[in-house]
């Protein structure tokens, strides 16, 4: 192999323990695509070890191979389709947290938990902005109030409310705040029809190191578990990176100053400083 990618799990624990160490809230170590490609379950388990109670995925398959595995901590896995009744099934039958965005997921999730006989644990997902997945605010009185009928039935619990940011890495940036006051208004709303969550989260990495007042009950670091700063500017935040490229050097020359290099001529050479 010419080039190999080391991932020092010591630097995952060590991110893991300092935002824990930063916030009141309980951690959910975002472990999506194979831990952002430093390893599905050794990712897992270093996050867990530094302090980590909830592990966050993005298919439902990655958080089933976590259940395979042995992890007995909270898992959420919020994107998947209608069309995946095998997954879904197995994902529930594992105690598995889902994610809701709409009344046809809702739909499917209570015949499922129903057929199961065992109470889906759902987490209800407000659009505050991002216009990815998560109800709107038009829709969202609507699902709360199904949600609310399902748990009297016994085959749902409502987890928790969340949403995510769109400019968080962004300090200052008018969305952040206009999110977090479209969250408060979502947990209002389902509070006044009769759901009252566990849990309450949205911050991602940069609102975990940056935003205090929007950790609420869960932070779900991804990005800043594997030591990247999510704010760059701003500093690293005491996280280390867990991973180093190493490789055999193929090629080296000299280009004469003002030269562009690669496609596209993203880096154009300067003048090498000389001293007398």
């Amino acid at each position: 192999m010419r080039s190999e990618a080391l991932v020092d799990l010591a630097a995952i624990r060590a991110n893991v323990a300092t935002l824990r160490a930063g916030s009141s809230a309980e951690v959910m170590a975002v472990v999506k695509a194979d831990g952002y490609g430093h390893g599905l379950l050794q990712s897992a388990r270093a996050a867990t070890q530094g302090g980590a109670t909830w592990l966050g995925t993005a298919v439902l398959e990655e958080a089933i191979a976590l259940r395979d595995a042995g992890f007995t901590e909270r898992i959420l896995a919020w994107l998947w389709s209608p069309q995946e009744t095998a997954s879904l099934r197995r994902a529930l039958g594992a105690q598995i947290d889902i994610s809701v965005s709409s009344m046809t997921e809702l739909d499917l999730v209570v015949a499922t938990a129903a057929e199961l006989g065992l109470p889906a644990r759902a987490h209800f997902k407000i659009d505050t902005g991002l216009s990815r997945n998560g109800a709107t605010a038009r829709d969202w009185p609507e699902l709360i109030t199904a949600a609310a009928k399902a748990k009297a039935t016994g085959v749902i619990e409502t987890t928790a409310i969340w949403s995510h940011f769109v400019y968080a890495d962004s300090p200052g940036h008018p969305t952040t705040a206009r999110q977090i006051a479209r969250f408060q208004e979502a947990l209002e709303l389902a509070e006044n029809l009769g759901v009252t969550p566990e849990l309450r989260h949205l911050a991602n990495s940069a609102a975990s190191v940056s935003l205090p007042g929007a950790h609420f009950d869960l932070i779900r670091p991804g990005v800043a578990v594997y030591g990247l700063s999510p704010i760059p500017e701003q500093g690293d935040f005491g996280l280390v990176p867990a991973m180093t490229l190493r490789t055999h050097l193929a090629n080296a020359k000299r280009v004469p100053a003002g030269e562009g290099v690669s496609y596209g001529h993203q880096y154009v050479t300067t003048p090498t400083r000389t001293w007398r």
